[in-house]
Parts: structure tokens; C-alpha cells; sequence
């Protein structure tokens, strides 16, 4: 009896190691390495099934830094990027979660940290649309972080109220540009 218990631990445990072994994951990217066909993914990278690297969804972003350069360094054009907003308002309209999308695959491939820069028109009064533009940059944190799981620390909101305007307030038009949020790479983190 004691030898058949023995020869039953034996067994147990070579199939369990065996089991064990089969279900590892070396390079982390979800993929047991018994069925992974790219062993060697890039961490943090998104893989299909058989753990290969998926395609990108979106063209990759170029950003400005905090530094007056651009992100990646090697961007020869600055994304069109920016998120807007309808007057006095800080929710972001659906339609707009396609940019968010680009946003959250580029924050995905690159490791970096974000600001979130929110403006206003120049309606009002600079008390509320200092509170309003950040409200906006705060809107947009909120998604990143509780929507696509990313860490808070990876973003500093900053309400800019209407400084800065990207076109001119005269005019309907104007004043709808200037209400956005843009996104600019922070080197100093």
C-alpha cells in the first residue's frame, strides 16, 4: 500500500509539472508559451491568440512635449488631436470616443505621461471657465483611468481657462475650436 501511495506522488507530480510547465508565460503577454507562435513579444504590446502582435487599429499619434519637441522623436508632423467640448460643458460627447480610441492604443505602445490641457471660449468669466476647462481635463481623465484602466499618476490635468486660443472668438465657429482638451507628452515624470 505504501508503494502504490509512493508511485501515485510520483505520477501526480510529474503530470503537474509537466501541466505547469505547459501553461508558463515568459513573455508575459497573456499567451501560454506551449501555444505562443512569437515568443519574444514586446511587453505591453496587444497580441491575437496565438500571441502574435496585433496590427495597429490607428495610425500612430506625434504629440507635443512638455519640452517643445514632439513624441516619438521621430514625428515629422503633429497629430490633429484634440477633444471638443459644447459651450459651458464638460461631458464628452460620444461621438468623440474614436480619439480617445487613437489616445488609448498610443498610451498603450508608449510609456509616457500625459497632460491634459483644457480650454475654454473667452465667454464668461475667467473664475468659470478656469473651473470649466478644468472640469473638461478632469472629464477626460476620468475616462482614461476608470474606462480604459490606465493609472492616474500617468496624467496631470491643467485648466487653462481661455488662453491660448486656436481661433478666433468673434465668431461661433472660432469659439467652438478654442472649447477642447489637447494632449501633450510630459518628459518631466
Amino acid at each position: 500500500m505504501k508503494r502504490l501511495w509512493l508511485n501515485f506522488l510520483c505520477v501526480a507530480a510529474i503530470v503537474s509539472s509537466s501541466a505547469a510547465f505547459s501553461w508558463s508565460d515568459s513573455d508575459h503577454d497573456g499567451v501560454p508559451d506551449l501555444k505562443d507562435a512569437c515568443p519574444d513579444t514586446r511587453s505591453g504590446a496587444l497580441v491575437d491568440a496565438a500571441g502574435c502582435e496585433k496590427p495597429a487599429e490607428f495610425e500612430d499619434i506625434c504629440l507635443n512635449t512638455t519640452e517643445g519637441g514632439t513624441y516619438p522623436s521621430n514625428c515629422s508632423e503633429i497629430s490633429e488631436l484634440a477633444l471638443n467640448f459644447e459651450f459651458a460643458k464638460a461631458e464628452v460627447q460620444f461621438f468623440q470616443w474614436k480619439t480617445l480610441a487613437r489616445l488609448k492604443q498610443f498610451l498603450q505602445r508608449h510609456d509616457v505621461n500625459l497632460c491634459l490641457l483644457g480650454y475654454t471660449d473667452s465667454i464668461g468669466t475667467l473664475e468659470l471657465n478656469q473651473n470649466l476647462s478644468t472640469h473638461r481635463a478632469s472629464a477626460v481623465k476620468n475616462i482614461l483611468v476608470e474606462d480604459y484602466g490606465f493609472i492616474p499618476s500617468r496624467f496631470i490635468v491643467k485648466g487653462l481657462a481661455s488662453e491660448s486660443p486656436i481661433a478666433s472668438n468673434d465668431q461661433s465657429e472660432g469659439r467652438a475650436s478654442n472649447r477642447r482638451v489637447e494632449f501633450v507628452v510630459d518628459l518631466n515624470k
